[in-house]
């Protein structure tokens, strides 16, 4: 009888293993078609604002982004002249991180993390539109947890300086809380009103550093503004968008990418070596700033 219950069940084993991996098949499946019906419901949904800034010309001066559902979205605070390369190797020198493209994984882990106030250094950030696409490049340097940070948008345009290098503009903002969306009411970050601070901030933090050689400011709205960006969070602004140009010098691709920690501790490293072939402008513009900011420190 026992060997006849125990031949039973040997036969039965490949039915049950099959059985079991057909769930597990089956599931797997009606998990990436939930994933790719997500996917393409956002990206219906982004439709408008890839749409809407496609009208934006790259030769203009934009005065905000513009959301995924076509409204005004920040307004543009920063112009930086320089190669993509440059420009990643100066943040990352300045202790910020590229953003994490946005996908399931870090979806979720975004979500996970907001909701525990844990810490996410690469956090990715929500897409806003220009000239018909997304940010080219976004750069963040973390807060305590995921629901505060600095961070910046930035969009090549088709202008180029004298020397022939591009034209960036972009949009620094600093995230304050995660709050629910006064137009969709989902999830988002709130950001802090005075978006001037944030630009003054990267601007200091880019300077110390030693890439920027040159700084000045041109009209953005032209005049102090009080407006809502197209989440609904109120900002003011004196008007003025920060124009950095950075050293014309080769970068490493270390400090191109800085995406870990762990890059960012290699990139300080090298960062030595690089500021020693930075311009005379550049380092001497990096010591004036630090020393405003030892002066500025109340003892």
């Amino acid at each position: 009888m026992t060997s006849t219950r125990l031949a039973n069940q040997q036969a039965n084993t490949p039915l049950f293993l099959g059985i079991g991996l057909g769930v597990v098949l089956l599931a797997l499946i009606a998990i990436i078609g939930h994933v790719l019906s997500v996917r393409a419901k956002l990206r219906r949904a982004h439709q408008a604002g890839r749409t809407v800034s496609a009208d934006i010309s790259p030769d203009g001066t934009p005065l905000t982004t513009v959301l995924h559902n076509g409204k005004a979205g920040d307004p543009i605070n920063i112009q930086i002249g320089g190669t993509s390369g440059q420009i990643g190797a100066a943040f990352a020198l300045a202790g910020w991180y590229r953003a994490d493209e946005i996908d399931l994984i870090t979806s979720v882990r975004i979500s996970v993390d907001s909701i525990l106030g844990r810490a996410y250094s690469t956090a990715p950030v929500s897409n806003l539109y220009l000239f018909g696409r997304k940010e080219d490049l976004a750069f963040e340097r973390p807060g305590h947890s995921v629901r505060q940070r600095d961070h910046i948008r930035l969009w090549q345009t088709t202008q180029q300086g004298s020397d022939g290098r591009p034209i960036w503009i972009g949009s620094a903002t600093k995230d304050i809380k995660v709050e629910l969306s006064k137009t969709n009411h989902l999830p988002t970050h709130g950001i802090a009103p005075d978006i001037d601070d944030e630009r003054s901030l990267v601007v200091s933090e880019l300077a110390q550093t030693g890439y920027v050689v040159a700084e000045t400011t041109r009209p953005g709205f032209g005049k102090e503004t009080h407006g809502f960006n197209g989440g609904g969070d109120p900002y003011v602004t004196d008007g003025q968008v920060a124009v950095l140009t950075l050293a014309n010098v080769p970068t490493p691709p270390l400090v191109e990418h800085v995406h870990s920690p762990l890059l960012a501790r290699l990139a300080k490293r090298f960062a030595g070596v690089v500021r020693d072939r930075l311009p005379k402008e550049g380092r001497e513009r990096a010591a004036r700033e630090r020393e405003r900011l030892t002066s500025s420190t109340p003892s």
